[in-house]
């Protein structure tokens, strides 16, 4: 999923860092200068809901558009879930979203 995120975006001229597991954004040193994350709430490693505290506990900034196969009140309740802890949460898609749902989502254009 985050190829095919990355693929939507390739187009809009953006810097686009694809990270498969919750521990490699951790380990980015660019982490805090991100300015949006695309974040799926199921990761192998790591819940998304999870991902959220730690974002949160480090003072990120950046916008958080939440993704997942879930039941569309999961994703919603994920993306109020982060504004309750203080995220930037910019939207939430349910997959299958499009090109158009993920820019809209992001506020982009194409």
């Amino acid at each position: 999923m985050a190829e095919l995120v990355r693929d939507m975006l390739s187009s809009c001229d953006l810097g686009v860092e694809v990270f498969n597991l919750g521990a490699e954004l951790f380990e980015s040193p660019r982490l805090l200068s991100f300015k949006a994350i695309v974040l799926d709430l199921s990761l192998p490693d790591i819940e998304g809901f999870d991902i959220m505290d730690k974002l949160a506990a480090i003072g990120s900034s950046s916008s958080i558009l939440v993704t997942s196969g879930h039941d569309s009140s999961i994703v919603l309740a994920a993306k109020i879930y982060g504004s309750g802890i203080g995220l930037n949460m910019r939207g939430a898609l349910t997959k299958p979203f499009t090109r158009e749902d993920l820019l809209s989502g992001l506020g982009l254009t194409a």
